[in-house]
C-alpha cells in the first residue's frame, strides 16, 4: 500500500516565506529577485529555512513587506540565462574588483554556438567536480572576442574560466585538444 502523509511541523510561530517560485536556486546559493520599481530588479541571496509545497521560509536576506518576483523566473532559472539576468540587474563591477573575486577553473569541452554580438559561448562541457557539476551544455561569457578565435563549434578544447559571482562564468583561455581515441 501507500500513502502520502503531510505533517505540520512549523508550530504558531510566525515565519517569513514566498512561495517556491520565488527561489532561484544556483547550487551555490539561492536568490530572489527583489522588485525596485520601475522595471528593475536586483537579485539578493537569501538564507532558505522550512520548505513545503506551497511556501518556502525565508530566514535571511529579505524583510517583511519586500516585493520580490514570483512568476517567470522560469526565463532566468536555467543555467545559461541565469548569468546574463542576474548581470543586467546590477550595476557592473570595475575590471580590478572582479579579478580580485574571480574564481578560476579548468574543463574539457566544445563550444556549441558563439554569439559575437554578446560576446558569449553555448559550451557543452564535462563534469567539473571542483563545482561539482555535471557534464551540461550552458552559456559562458568570454573576456574577449579572440579567446574562441580559431576555435571551431565542435572542436574539442581544454578551457580556463573565472567566476565572477551571481552565476557569471567568463571563459578566459581556450586550448584545442586532440579528440579522444576509444580502443587506444
Amino acid at each position: 500500500m501507500f500513502a502520502h502523509v503531510e505533517i505540520a511541523t512549523a508550530g504558531k510561530a510566525a515565519r517569513l516565506t514566498v512561495p517556491p517560485s520565488a527561489v532561484i536556486d544556483t547550487g551555490d546559493r539561492q536568490v530572489v529577485l527583489l522588485v525596485l520599481g520601475e522595471g528593475k530588479y536586483k537579485p539578493q541571496a537569501v538564507k532558505i529555512g522550512l520548505r513545503g509545497r506551497e511556501a518556502v521560509e525565508i530566514l535571511e536576506g529579505i524583510q517583511v513587506g519586500d516585493e520580490v518576483v514570483t512568476a517567470a523566473n522560469f526565463l532566468i532559472d536555467a543555467e545559461s540565462n541565469l548569468k546574463a539576468a542576474l548581470s543586467t540587474f546590477t550595476a557592473p563591477q570595475s575590471a580590478e574588483s572582479a579579478k580580485a573575486v574571480a574564481k578560476l577553473y579548468q574543463a574539457q569541452g566544445s563550444i556549441d554556438s558563439l554569439d559575437i554580438a554578446s560576446n558569449t559561448a553555448s559550451v557543452t562541457h564535462e563534469p567539473i567536480p571542483a563545482l561539482q557539476w555535471p557534464a551540461m551544455t550552458m552559456e559562458f561569457g568570454l573576456a574577449s572576442p579572440e579567446v574562441a578565435k580559431g576555435v571551431p563549434p565542435g572542436a574539442p578544447m581544454h578551457f580556463e574560466f573565472e567566476d565572477r559571482g551571481d552565476g557569471e562564468f567568463v571563459i578566459t583561455r581556450i586550448e584545442k585538444a586532440t579528440a579522444k581515441h576509444e580502443g587506444h
